[in-house]
Order: structure tokens, then C-alpha cells, then sequence
């Protein structure tokens, strides 16, 4: 079991706190849709229709994806 502790509110993937981050976890709250990550080395991966998904980025790396993406800034607690 993974024990995860939020950091701030839910924002829109745009947000500039989402990009300094460098663990978020991210809420698709519509239909399935790509997210992109704009790593050194963008990637891209599908997230489907109301689920969610913790992702590790480079601090600076902007997400993109519609509203009906929402993301937190986390981290791992022991």
C-alpha cells in the first residue's frame, strides 16, 4: 500500500506550481484523453475515463491535457 500525502489543493494541469513539482498526482474527471508531459524528452500516455495516476516528472516540465484534468502536488510518506 503506497501512503501518499497532498501538498496543496487540486489545480489545472496548467498551473505554474504543477510544473516546479515533481511528483503530482493526476485526476481525469472526463472522458479518456492523452496527457503530455514536457520532460527533456516529452511523452505522452493515455488516461482513461475517471481514474487517476501518480506521475514522477522533471521539476519545470509543464503537463498538458483538457480541464477535465486536475492535478495535485504530492508526496510519499513513510
Amino acid at each position: 500500500m503506497m501512503i501518499v500525502k497532498p501538498l496543496a489543493t487540486e489545480k489545472a494541469v496548467g498551473d505554474a506550481s504543477i510544473a516546479e513539482a515533481r511528483l503530482v498526482r493526476l485526476v481525469n474527471t472526463g472522458s479518456t484523453e492523452v496527457v503530455t508531459v514536457a520532460n527533456a524528452t516529452p511523452a505522452s500516455f493515455t488516461l482513461v475515463a475517471n481514474t487517476s495516476i501518480i506521475i514522477e516528472k522533471e521539476i519545470g516540465a509543464a503537463i498538458g491535457a483538457t480541464n477535465a484534468v486536475k492535478a495535485t502536488v504530492v508526496a510519499f510518506t513513510a
